[in-house]
């Protein structure tokens, strides 16, 4: 069983190529532009293990000087949550989340240094708690799902620019609720 080609993509380099390719496609060329801290020889060792693997793909190619020059974009749906059944699938999956977690908090906190001026009205930065039911939390999940997935139809138009929104829910841990026992005297 291939393990969802979490083996490839869990690496720091090889998700911070594959998340840049988000907004492409992009060549070496132009990726060690992109990523000026990553050298050109990993750059194409890093490639080259993402297309072997099929999480990315050659989208288009050119001739430069009589040297074909490759533009890539990712493959999605590599990570099928309904295939992890078992401990290694699961310890996998939760590396990948805390990689490319990192990955997008770093692209992040590049976005803001490069700036330099802070404009609130262009980012959205919001970490929520709430109680809910499982059907209450399926049916918000579910909404937020729908209207990413318009804004995700939307094509590029003069005006529109790529943006990020990275969501990410889960249930937390907490102790069991204790309430107070007002009838045990208390007091000094």
């Amino acid at each position: 069983m291939i393990l969802y080609k979490f083996d490839i993509i869990n690496h720091p380099v090889r998700m911070r190529i594959f998340q840049t390719l988000y907004s492409g496609p992009y060549s070496i060329n132009q990726l060690s532009r992109l990523l000026p801290d990553v050298p050109r020889p990993s750059l194409y060792r890093h490639i080259h293990k993402m297309l072997d693997a099929k999480i990315i793909k050659v989208a288009a190619t050119r001739h430069v000087n009589g040297i074909e020059e490759r533009f890539f974009l990712p493959v999605f749906g590599q990570v099928r949550l309904s295939e992890i059944h078992d401990e290694e699938g699961m310890k996998k999956l939760a590396e990948h989340v805390s990689i490319y977690g990192w990955v997008v908090a770093q692209d992040f906190a590049r976005y803001l240094l490069e700036r330099g001026e802070p404009n609130f009205d262009d980012i959205s930065a919001h970490d929520s708690t709430f109680y809910a039911t499982d059907e209450e939390y399926r049916q918000l999940r579910n909404a937020i799902h729908q209207l990413l997935h318009t804004a995700e139809q939307q094509p590029p138009i003069e005006g529109r620019t790529l943006r990020r929104m990275f969501v990410l829910g889960y249930q937390l841990a907490t102790l069991p609720h204790e309430t107070p026992d007002h009838n045990n005297g208390g007091g000094a």
